[in-house]
């Protein structure tokens, strides 16, 4: 009995902590990233609406070399959502969609650069 539960607790927070999603998008938010951050770096939503992030790189990034295991930007939203895009070349544009299940303040970032450059921005839900 003890292991059905441990079982249905996992289950469960394996599920409610997924937030990339293939819904369908309730807004679409378009973030350009390079050496001097992202643009917009403060975003502003409602809980529980899907949004399609369309990140696209204007410069190179912090490596132009694709054999480098980190080249170009990317675009991580920190915990509890833990949502990464890697490796965004100059001029390319990815997507993501991220169901923003959880309330309050949340940072992202490119970890590549955030040594180096001021890549941070804030996802407010509420």
């Amino acid at each position: 009995m003890r292991w059905i539960k441990l079982f249905l607790f996992f289950s469960i927070l394996l599920v409610v902590g997924c937030t990339k999603t293939e819904e369908k998008p309730d807004i679409v938010i378009d973030i350009k990233v390079s050496k001097n951050g992202y643009e917009p770096n403060i975003i502003n939503v409602e809980r529980n609406k899907v949004v399609l992030f369309r990140i696209t790189a204007t410069d190179e990034g912090i490596e132009k070399d694709k054999d480098s295991k980190y080249y170009g930007h990317c675009f991580y939203i920190l915990p509890p959502y833990d949502v990464m895009v890697e490796n965004i070349e100059k001029g390319q544009t990815k997507e993501v969609k991220v169901k923003m299940i959880y309330p309050g303040h949340h940072i992202f970032t490119c970890p590549y650069c955030s040594l180096y450059f001021p890549t941070k921005g804030d996802i407010y839900v509420k």
